[in-house]
């Protein structure tokens, strides 16, 4: 654990080292802004430390206002730096094509500022407007109509998402009147005083196959316990290593490896919940995170944990990471793959060039 958070906050200080030096080459140099620019960066460095420190006190609402702040902030920094470096790349260019750059220190620190900041207000705007996803997916294995499934992932309800993530995701899935309604991970991410309200929101919701869960990283993060209460009241049925027959096809769920404290206990839950897949019925594993297990016999794994990158361009190492791309994957063997960019947020409140989604995926009879 320190290790880790050792990591973090040498690469949060470096992203901070970077901006801040920006600053300083574009201002005069004096010894108060060099000690003023050290004391903004341990401060910011370790801001969010202090957000850590709020939650495990429960003080709710300082809490809320010290995430918002910190996690907007962590926005801004990363979508300053990406466009630093571009502008750092175009410098470096023009010096070895023997060119003249066109703008001094100050001017790049003005223009990159604005650029991100225009960036970040875009993301938070892009954030809260969940595209439909429909895929239509035939097979001989349904032997007549079609069942509907509405995809919601990655919530992460918590400090920073609740009531106003729920006033846009439920009044979406009443729209869409979907037969079932399955949840693949990190639902919960946090504590709060509203969770009961939470809980009673997608309880009020009931399709008419029913809804089904499978936890993420976040639920063990969150507190496994906590989690998996809610999303009991919330109505959904937990698929922990199990499946169950719903609308003529086998929904089968698996806990993320996190909760199941290991890879292999987790490939092994997956191997037991999918044991009564005969091959004739439409099997669909629901799977927080975007690994394919070649000897699994599933027609569709739903997936999300990737947020689709979120703000770009996270979304090529999160490819590097897991191999596949958001969206629907045909695998070599006749399976199928559909990674969801995810519903809420993680840490900063944005999302750049990946848009939230539900996913409304429709399995009918081939011969429709």
């Amino acid at each position: 654990m320190l290790s880790f958070l050792a990591v973090v906050l040498l690469v949060y200080g470096t992203m901070h080292f970077y901006l801040l030096s920006k600053v300083w080459f574009a201002l005069p140099h004096s010894w108060t802004l060099a000690a003023g620019l050290c004391v903004a960066g341990i401060l910011l460095t370790c801001s969010p430390l202090l957000v850590w420190f709020l939650e495990r006190q429960a003080w709710h609402r300082p809490t809320v206002i010290a995430a918002w702040a910190n996690y907007t902030w962590m926005a801004y920094l990363f979508l300053f730096m990406c466009i630093g470096l571009l502008f750092d790349f175009g410098f470096i260019l023009s010096r070895l094509l023997n060119l003249a750059w066109p703008v001094n220190p100050m001017w790049t620190l003005r223009l990159v500022a604005l650029i991100a900041l225009a960036l970040l207000v875009y993301g938070f705007f892009e954030a809260r407007q969940i595209r439909i996803e429909r895929i239509d997916i035939p097979t001989p294995k349904l032997a007549s109509g079609r069942v509907t499934i509405a995809q919601i992932s990655d919530l992460h309800l918590g400090v920073m998402q609740g009531e106003r993530l729920l006033d846009r995701v439920m009044p979406r899935l009443r729209e869409l009147q979907p037969d079932i309604v399955v949840a693949t991970g990190d639902i919960v991410d946090g504590e709060g005083d509203d969770f009961a309200a939470l809980a009673r929101r997608f309880h009020a919701y009931r399709p008419p196959l029913g809804a089904y869960a499978v936890t993420g990283n976040h639920e063990y993060y969150a507190g496994l316990e906590h989690s998996l209460a809610f999303m009991r009241n919330a109505g959904f049925t937990l698929l922990r290593g199990e499946s169950a027959r719903a609308g003529g096809i086998v929904l089968a769920g698996v806990d993320d490896p996190s909760v199941a404290k290991s890879l292999q206990r987790a490939d092994e839950d997956e191997a037991r919940a999918l044991a009564s897949a005969s091959g004739e019925a439409f099997t669909i594993l629901l799977k927080h995170q975007p690994r394919v297990l070649e000897a699994s016999p599933f027609d569709l794994q739903l997936s999300g944990h990737v947020h689709g990158g979120q703000i770009y361009p996270f979304v090529h190492f999160t490819r590097m990471a897991y191999k596949f791309h958001t969206g629907l994957t045909e695998l070599a063997d006749g399976r199928r793959l559909y990674v969801s960019r995810g519903t809420g947020t993680w840490g900063p409140p944005i999302r750049l060039f990946a848009p939230p989604e539900i996913s409304l995926i429709t399995i009918h009879a081939a011969a429709e």
